[in-house]
């Protein structure tokens, strides 16, 4: 008897997850995280809640705007090679005009996080509107 050829190629193709789907994602993982810790400062403190929230939401957008920024400024020229402990085609970097060309697409992750963090912001503020106007 003939053994049948049981090898399969791997599907290489990656499922790409749509966008809202994915900014949801990134909205419940901060909110999962946020929201813990801003009631662990602000319960034995005696603060309001949504403060403590909208600032760890500032810092926290601080740091995703700086990452956004760190991976269209720093690292803008696809040519730079790095080669162990040296990046090539140094002189070339440091002395080229830099001609940034910022590119807002919902598909990178930093852009989705920013817009998860304003979303958080917004919602601080709305939250503690309806706050106030219940108590």
């Amino acid at each position: 008897m003939k053994k049948t050829n049981s090898y399969r190629p791997l599907n290489t193709k990656i499922p790409t997850k749509s966008i809202p789907k994915s900014m949801g994602i990134k909205l419940g993982i901060l909110l999962g995280v946020i929201i813990p810790i801003a009631a662990l400062i602000a319960y034995p403190m005696n603060i309001n809640f949504f403060s403590v929230t909208r600032i760890i939401s500032i810092f926290v957008l601080i740091i995703s705007i700086a990452a956004y920024i760190k991976g269209e400024v720093l690292y803008f020229q696809p040519e730079v090679t790095h080669h162990g402990s040296k990046v090539g085609n140094k002189k070339n970097v440091v002395h080229k005009k830099y001609n940034t060309k910022f590119s807002f697409s919902l598909n990178k992750e930093t852009v989705q996080v920013v817009l998860s963090i304003l979303i958080i912001i917004l919602c601080t503020y709305l939250g503690q509107v309806i706050y106030k106007a219940i108590v």
